[in-house]
């Protein structure tokens, strides 16, 4: 059994029941539900992973990307303004749960 390491940046949001195997995600990512995100995977700062979608192994996710589906397929673009959407939604996770 060998184990990568995993990078995870600031103000990313992992949906319940996602597994996450990527190298490195990047800030200011959201990842849906029920995702799995293939091995060496690399996520871009200010990208979408929607509910639901299966990320193949060693897939690089660009910056303001959005992906869903199985397997995974570029659907989509993200506004300029996501970092500060997700650096507001994940202050507002924080403060629920606190």
């Amino acid at each position: 059994v060998a184990f990568f390491p995993l990078h995870i940046g600031d103000h990313v949001f992992i949906g319940e029941g996602s597994i996450v195997n990527a190298a490195v995600v990047g800030s200011y990512v959201y990842i849906g539900k029920n995702c799995v995100i293939g091995r060496r995977c690399v996520l871009k700062d200010c990208c979408m992973i929607a509910d639901d979608t299966v990320l193949p192994p060693e897939t690089v996710v660009p910056p303001f990307a959005v992906y869903s589906g199985s397997p995974a397929r570029h659907t989509g673009d993200l506004p300029e303004a996501t970092q500060d959407l997700m650096t507001d939604y994940t202050k507002s996770c924080y403060h629920h749960f606190i």
